[in-house]
């Protein structure tokens, strides 16, 4: 019995350590918000249809830069969702995820910025004209269903970069190091 306490005390202590190893590297895993950051969202409501402003402070770390410079593509999922309250649950109005896309081509010697959902993008002779590029999202006019007048929006925005569309070699790398944290904190609010 006594043998039997010893490697349970054993193991005990390993989990332990183990959990205190990976809540210490925790924010190497998370995505904060280090490169992209949301500075400011604001919608219009007119009628029953809502118009999204955002704005973000976009940087590259150095080693997405990197890869974008080797030809790999990074893509980034814009999240957007316009709920009102209800008595106990929020009501969806509207949901929709925009997809973009940064390549760099090397024969060119230019960088597209690409609207992957209505497959039309624009080119730029440098990287910091795409970034600036990239830092104003205007979404259409998004239609809300079920929209109730004079009662909140609530909004919710979030914008992530996509460490699956990496090449397979890159993207353990990507999830456990920080300079691939090219997402952003959810940001929600009420108008």
């Amino acid at each position: 019995m006594g043998f039997i306490m010893r490697g349970c005390r054993k193991s005990k202590a390993l989990l332990l350590c183990c959990l205190v190893i990976i809540l210490s590297g925790w924010d190497v895993c998370y995505a904060g918000g280090k490169f992209v950051k949301i500075k400011q969202a604001q919608l219009s409501l007119i009628d029953n249809k809502a118009k999204l402003s955002i704005l973000l402070d976009f940087k590259l770390s150095p080693e997405a830069e990197e890869a974008l410079y080797s030809g790999i593509a990074l893509f980034w999922d814009v999240s957007i969702e316009l709920k009102q309250k209800k008595r106990f649950w929020d009501k969806t109005l509207f949901a929709h995820t925009y997809r973009y896309s940064l390549t760099y081509y090397t024969l060119l010697d230019n960088f597209r910025v690409k609207d992957e959902r209505k497959k039309t993008f624009r080119r730029f002779y440098s990287l910091s004209e795409a970034l600036a590029f990239m830092q104003h999202i205007e979404t259409e006019e998004m239609p809300l269903s079920g929209y109730v007048a004079k009662q909140c929006v609530i909004s919710v925005l979030n914008i992530s970069f996509d460490k699956e569309m990496l090449p397979a070699p890159l993207r353990p790398v990507a999830y456990f190091d920080s300079q691939w944290d090219l997402s952003t904190n959810e940001k929600r609010w009420c108008e």
